[in-house]
């Protein structure tokens, strides 16, 4: 388990997950918790029915759990989605939905691959 070159893969911040939450064991398990959750699903569901307020609350929480993970693209894109949809808005988010499954899928596939 290398959670310094799962961070390097997915252009995270380790330093920033580590100030968090002190040691690697502490990470990991965090991380694995965030990868076995619904909310990544949650948001793509609530964006293809174009339910624009329960898609700012999902993005808005995911926001958070990927900030204190220092998962930073998946951050900066909730980031992008949550205010698209702050006053829900029908914003055209495919680009920013697009995105965020390509930076999903890498978190997952380093997840998988430096993590478990």
């Amino acid at each position: 388990m290398n959670v310094k070159e799962f961070y390097h893969t997915i252009n995270g911040s380790y330093e920033s997950a580590l100030s968090v939450m002190i040691n690697d064991d502490l990470i990991i398990k965090m991380i694995a918790k965030f990868m076995s959750n619904n909310s990544f699903n949650e948001i793509l569901s609530f964006y293809e029915k174009k339910d624009y307020r329960n898609l700012f609350f999902s993005a808005h929480a995911f926001k958070g759990v990927t900030g204190n993970l220092a998962l930073t693209p998946l951050y900066e894109l909730a980031s992008k989605i949550t205010e698209a949809t702050r006053n829900d808005d029908g914003a055209n988010l495919d680009e920013e939905i697009a995105d965020l499954k390509k930076a999903y899928a890498i978190v997952a596939d380093s997840y998988a691959k430096h993590l478990i």
